[in-house]
């Protein structure tokens, strides 16, 4: 009778722990509405609630797997309010990644097209648009650091997670839902996110896979059918796509994409909350405080509701220890055999040169992360897509790289359309191959008013030990300045100042620091000006004055740039310091009819420059740049006033002065300086305000023989001011602005430009 009593306590005692209740958590999809999920969470586990299995889709995808791998809700909150995160949904690169060494000067197209020879013309499909709106540059690295870990340690079975987990995304060639439960956790979750559009589909077993919400953005099904919990609480931060809105196109893609889903949950099976919202976008992630909040207030305002409903309790204190001993057997990221995939031989071999010196070389996710932007830096590779796959035997993850070469021929088409004499046509053709080194051949000009231009550029580079990169350049450049600007109007008076330039450069580069470079060069040049000594020109009559300068010449620069944007960037820097000299000779042909006289003159110097712009965020919406320009010429004067000024270094830091011939801010010897505050209403829209001040060291002045002298050391003192309304879009930027120099008195110009006003390499930095 007493073993029979024993028995029975032991059976009656088993039962609770054996039949003890589930729980289910679904989280539905919602773009940045997601973030409620983890409000939700937390007020679950305060009260010690269990949730012994979750599903979710898109951003529930996103929440529901940091919290099965092991993130607290104080953790996710620093996740998606930091920094990293913010570069998932931009694709912006940190400074310190900036790989300058392998770019090239910027270029104001427009567009890019891309082919190569094996495209015939019934298969050659021009793109125009981008792939996606965000660039899957930051989250197709950022994943590994985020996932490959819990994915070595649960084995690639998201059964053996610290929360069992799945995850919805959608196969919309076959029109079906996809459910993960097993494989990489950084994948499936990447693919249910992958709203169309927005983020670019990620591609598993040879399925294109998309965001899970277009067939079932609440995926109770998924839970009941894998899981089979007791109890169910299911959050819905979205609802099914209202009638579209003629100016919304979100709203008509969503139509377009979208599947109804079914939000009601049973009260038999369980507990449901819904959200509505005021106006919160898909990527307003910023707003995160506000929509954990409103997770966290609804669920204890239920929460009565919910523990009469779930009866088990679980203890936060072990939650949280069970969740550091998780933790702490994920393995560290080491790497060391590099696969590669969708290269040749001699491709993989300069591919694996970036990351290690040999394949029994370990490295670690930093020079992991290096070695990704530098080999995306120089756009032979369109993309890669990087997987770490854990080896128990060593403790080590094998990097499997599935890139994309981009197609060997560019066609590129852009410039500049504006209501003063800058419009410009941009034209370039470039041919790009990688085999054991990088190579690249490049024939673009410009046609315009004021700015000519016909450049060849080759360039090879070389993944050594240290890197090494050669540069030919050979270019042919006009400069017209003109006095009046006129929208489009034609050549009908001559310039008054004319600059031609024929130059040949070697330049040699090699890494410096983090996102800079160290160039030398060699080059010669022929430099021809043309323009008039009086003020009273018959146009019909009078003929330029001519100084021509054939130079030969070295220099040794150390430059770098992390701007953001092509033209009126908000972060970022640039830097230049350059050591250049020259010897050459100058001849001088007058313009008048009536000599013969010419003249030669030797020229030597030594020139010196020093040029930063950077850019400080000092809140959310303002930012404050600065820009500093400094130059030593050590130039003897040329054969008269005119020349000597035409010679001499320009300062010219906005975009209108440069195509301006202003001789109040020309100089052998000066410093020139300037604030840029700048007021962004959003990644789209921003004010700027440009106020620099120049003085030259020593002012070149005129006698009354027409020839240059120097004045008094710092005696004159110029300024000039802009100020801009910019729309940065992906093609171009379209800018408003008014500007005020101080010399001429009463200089003010205003006008509007759309595009890119760039330049080509010159012989004189």
């Amino acid at each position: 009778m007493r073993n029979k009593l024993l028995v029975f306590l032991f059976f009656g005692l088993l039962t609770p722990i054996v039949c003890a209740q589930k729980v289910g958590l679904v989280l539905s999809g919602g773009g940045a509405k997601g973030m409620t999920h983890i409000g939700i969470i937390r007020a679950l586990e305060e009260n010690n609630i269990p949730i012994d299995y979750i599903t979710g889709t898109s951003m529930g995808a996103i929440v529901g797997s940091l919290y099965s791998m092991g993130y607290s809700p104080d953790e996710m909150v620093e996740l998606l309010k930091s920094e990293e995160f913010k570069r998932w949904y931009s694709g912006e690169v940190e400074e310190k990644y900036v790989y300058y060494f392998k770019k090239n000067l910027p270029t104001p197209e427009f567009f890019n097209i891309r082919f190569s020879f094996k495209d015939s013309l019934n298969n050659f499909k021009p793109q125009f648009l981008p792939a996606s709106v965000v660039n899957p540059i930051q989250m197709n690295l950022v994943f590994i650091d985020l996932y490959a870990r819990a994915t070595a340690t649960c084995k690639g079975d998201f059964d053996k997670l610290f929360v069992p987990f799945r995850c919805v995304a959608s196969d919309v060639y076959n029109k079906k839902q996809l459910v993960f439960k097993k494989g990489d956790l950084g994948d499936a979750v990447r693919a249910s996110m992958s709203f169309p559009f927005m983020f670019k589909p990620i591609e598993i077993d040879n399925v294109l896979a998309y965001d899970g919400g277009i067939y079932n953005n609440f995926p109770t099904d998924v839970m009941r059918d894998d899981f089979h919990p007791d109890i169910i609480i299911g959050s819905v931060v979205s609802t099914n796509p209202t009638k579209p809105k003629e100016n919304d196109l979100m709203s008509q893609i969503e139509n377009m994409v979208m599947q109804k889903t079914d939000y009601s949950i049973p009260d038999s099976v369980g507990v449901l909350m819904t959200f509505k919202y005021d106006n919160v976008s898909l990527m307003d992630f910023q707003r995160i405080d506000e929509l954990h909040d409103i997770g966290y207030n609804r669920t204890m305002n239920m929460m009565d509701s919910i523990k009469s409903r779930i009866h088990r309790r679980v203890n936060i204190d072990n939650i949280r220890l069970r969740r550091l001993v998780y933790r702490s057997n994920y393995p560290e990221l080491r790497f060391k055999q590099i696969f590669v995939e969708g290269a040749n031989t001699q491709q993989q071999a300069y591919i694996k040169k970036e990351f290690h010196a040999s394949d029994s070389e370990e490295f670690t996710y930093e020079d992991l992360k290096k070695a990704y932007f530098r080999l995306l830096s120089d756009n032979i590779l369109s993309e890669i897509i990087p997987h770490a796959v854990y080896n128990p035997d060593d403790e080590t993850y094998d990097l499997h790289l599935r890139v994309k070469l981009e197609n060997s021929l560019a066609v590129r088409l852009g410039g500049n359309i504006s209501t003063s004499n800058s419009n410009q046509i941009y034209l370039g053709l470039s041919y790009q191959d990688l085999n054991y080194y990088s190579k690249e051949f490049v024939l673009d000009g410009q046609l315009g008013k004021v700015y000519n231009n016909v450049q060849f550029m080759a360039k090879m580079d070389f993944s050594t030990t240290i890197p090494t990169s050669y540069r030919f350049i050979a270019s042919l450049s006009t400069y017209d300045y003109f006095k009046r600007d006129k929208l489009f109007s034609k050549n009908d008076r001559p310039a008054f100042n004319q600059k031609d330039e024929r130059f040949l450069k070697l330049q040699v580069a090699l890494p410096f620091l983090s996102s800079k470079r160290a160039e030398f060069g060699i080059g010669m040049a022929q430099i021809e000006d043309k323009y008039f000594q009086k003020s009273v020109i018959d146009f019909e009559k009078d003929k330029f004055d001519r100084s021509r300068y054939n130079l030969f010449g070295g220099s040794i620069s150390f430059n770098g740039s992390t701007l953001n944007s092509r033209q009126y960037p908000v972060q970022g820097y640039r830097e230049a310091l350059i050591a250049q000299i020259f010897v050459g000779r100058e001849f001088y042909y007058p313009g008048e009819e009536t000599t013969n006289k010419r003249t030669k003159e030797h020229h030597s110097w030594l020139q010196l420059s020093y040029m930063k712009e950077k850019y400080h965020r000092m809140t959310n919406k303002w930012t404050l740049g600065w820009y500093l320009k400094a130059v030593y010429a050590s130039k003897n004067f040329s054969e008269n006033y005119n020349a000597t000024m035409m010679q001499a270094c320009d300062f010219s830091p906005t975009s209108h002065s440069q195509l301006s011939y202003n001789e109040a801010f020309r100089a052998n010897q000066f410093a020139g300086a300037g604030i840029r505050p700048i007021y962004r209403f959003n990644q789209i829209f921003h004010i700027r305000g440009e106020f620099y001040g120049f003085m030259p060291i020593y002012p070149i002045e005129r006698n009354s023989l027409n020839k240059a002298y120097y004045g008094k050391a710092f005696s004159r003192f110029e300024y000039l001011g802009e100020l801009s309304v910019v729309c940065q879009l992906p093609f171009g930027s379209i800018a408003a602005y008014v500007n005020h120099y101080s010399s001429p008195k009463k200089e003010w110009n205003v006008g509007l430009s759309i595009g890119w006003q760039l330049f080509n390499y010159r012989f004189i930095e």
